[in-house]
C-alpha cells in the first residue's frame, strides 16, 4: 500500500445539540433538548454512552440554544469517561452548516 497514512484510533464523537426543540414545547423553552430527561437522564448522557461504548473517547458537541446549560451540565466530560469540547453554532442555519463548524476538529472518521 503507497501514499499517506490515516490517522488510526477511535473515531471522533460529534453531537449536533443546537436545535430548539419546538416540538418539546414547553419543556425545551426553558432546557435545552439534549438534557430533558429520558429514563431519569438527560438524553444526551445517552449518546455519550453510547458513543464511549464503541471507543470514542473524544466528542465534539455543537451547541446553539441554551448551549451554556449543556456545557454547564456536562463539563469537560471526565465524569462521562470521555474528553468533550464544544463548538457554538450562533445562528441556525441547519444541519449541514453545524456539521462545518466541527470541520476543524475533524483529523479521523467521524461517528
Amino acid at each position: 500500500m503507497t501514499g499517506a497514512s490515516k490517522p488510526e484510533g477511535p473515531a471522533l464523537g460529534v453531537i449536533l445539540a443546537a436545535g430548539k426543540g419546538t416540538r418539546l414545547m414547553p419543556f425545551s423553552g426553558r432546557h435545552p433538548k439534549p438534557l430533558l430527561p429520558v429514563l431519569d437522564r438527560p438524553l444526551i448522557e445517552h449518546q455519550i454512552e453510547a458513543l464511549r461504548e464503541l471507543g470514542v473517547r473524544e466528542v465534539v458537541i455543537v451547541i446553539g440554544h441554551l448551549g451554556a446549560e449543556i456545557v454547564r451540565h456536562l463539563g469537560d466530560g471526565s465524569r462521562l469517561g470521555v474528553s468533550i469540547d464544544y463548538v457554538e453554532q450562533g445562528e441556525a442555519l441547519g444541519i449541514a452548516h453545524a456539521l462545518a463548524r466541527v470541520e476543524p476538529f475533524v483529523d479521523r472518521p467521524v461517528m
